[in-house]
């Protein structure tokens, strides 16, 4: 028994050496061979290794390539036309830009709770160089030319009140009393004569923050007072006339005044005696003139 079976087990191993000699060739000589490609599939793309094969098996699909997602694109590629040179602005219905703030604009601030800086305003003058004004003085006469050899020097005192019209201007109206001193005379005793002038005596104020210098005519009328005694006992006579000259003065601030000299020249002309009720006129008569220095304050 044993020895049929020997013989049988040898032919069947012989038959089946022989049908697989041929796979095991055909293995050999491609051992590495790739599928065919399927649908839907892309080649790697250059430069990427390519991928090995892996022996024929059944059911077995070559792995798909990954595509690069289409959605990117290079910024250089984008269109143009979706931008707009900066040159193109302002488009229509945009407000124009502001023009530069002039002297004295305020610019507003942008920010909220900040006030706006207050505008430039030029310093106040002192208080002397602006509004009302009042110049008091107080000084010394002296007559000159015809009948002055009849006086020493007397006294001169007043005011002038006025109103600035600007810093250079102010027009202001006088009072001025001049007492006469009159020499001895062996006709008259204890003589009086006194001068009160009223005028309109504009000025003109030069200077600057350390001197203040006034010039200025003046016009008007006087009325003299005239008193003496002698032997009949006392006297007195008046008379009135036109007043004319001019005042000049320096000046130096202190604060809201100013403290200064002022000179005054001042020519009467008489035009009427009015001793008795009746007006004589003396206008043919010499006029009389003094000059008098006083000082002065400015407020």
């Amino acid at each position: 028994m044993r020895a049929l079976v020997r013989p049988s087990t040898v032919s069947l191993s012989l038959l089946l050496a022989g049908a697989l000699a041929p796979l095991a060739a055909k293995a050999q000589q491609a051992p590495y061979q790739q599928y065919p490609a399927q649908p839907g599939y892309q080649q790697p793309q250059p430069g990427y290794p390519q991928p090995q094969g892996y022996p024929d098996q059944q059911g077995y699909q070559q792995p798909q390539q990954y595509q690069q997602p289409q959605q990117y694109q290079q910024p250089e590629q984008y269109p143009q036309q979706q931008y707009q040179q900066p040159q193109q602005y302002p488009q229509q219905g945009y407000p124009q830009p502001q023009p530069y703030p002039q002297q004295g604009y305020q610019q507003p601030y942008a920010q909220p709770g900040y006030a706006p800086p207050p505008a430039y305003a030029p310093p106040l003058e002192p208080k002397f160089r602006r509004g009302f004004i009042v110049i008091p003085f107080l000084g010394i006469n002296t007559p000159v030319g015809a009948g002055s050899d009849y006086y020493s020097a007397g006294v001169r005192l007043g005011a002038l009140f006025g109103w600035h019209v600007n810093p250079m201007l102010s027009l202001n109206g006088e009072l001025a009393f001049d007492v006469m001193n009159i020499k001895s005379d062996p006709y008259y005793s204890s003589p009086t004569e006194v001068f009160a002038d009223f005028t309109f005596s504009p000025l003109f104020h030069f200077g600057g923050p350390g001197l203040e210098i006034v010039v200025g005519p003046k016009l008007g009328f006087f009325d003299e007072s005239f008193s003496y005694s002698d032997t009949y006992g006392s006297s007195s006579s008046s008379a009135s006339g036109v007043s004319y000259g001019f005042n000049a003065g320096v000046f130096i601030p202190l604060g809201n005044i100013a403290i200064g000299g002022l000179l005054n020249f001042t020519g009467r002309h008489w035009t009427c005696d009015t001793t008795t009720s009746d007006c004589i006129d003396v206008s043919s008569g010499s006029d009389s003139k003094i000059f008098a220095f006083s000082g002065a304050l400015i407020f």
